[in-house]
């Protein structure tokens, strides 16, 4: 799935990492131990400031589902990174596009 050429504002991208980073424990079973990104992007660095509690309010104590993994609930973002706008890519008649990165821990038992 690919990115629309001119994106709505605002919008949320999720991403984790290619692959699963299992990790086998002592007792032979697999394990889930990933981060799950969450990108909040806005028109204004405000914008941005003002959506970043309600996406959070959204994730935290949300279950993800899986067919193949019983997964913990979200817990609060480790990790936070300051508000950011592109350079590259211009709003019409707004500027820059700003974002934020909020970083999640991803855990699962293998069912």
């Amino acid at each position: 799935m690919s990115a629309p050429e001119a994106p709505a504002f605002p919008y949320v991208l999720m991403w984790t990492s290619s692959g699963s980073l299992e990790q086998n424990t002592l007792a032979g079973d697999a394990d889930l131990a990933d981060r799950l990104g969450v990108t909040m992007v806005h028109t204004t660095a405000n914008n941005v400031l003002t959506l970043a509690p309600r996406v959070r309010a959204a994730l935290v104590g949300f279950t993800p589902d899986s067919a193949t993994w019983r997964m913990e609930y979200l817990r609060e973002p480790y990790d936070s990174r300051p508000v950011e706008y592109d350079r590259d890519v211009a709003i019409p008649g707004h500027g820059y596009p700003h974002w934020a990165v909020d970083m999640y821990r991803l855990y699962g038992i293998r069912i």
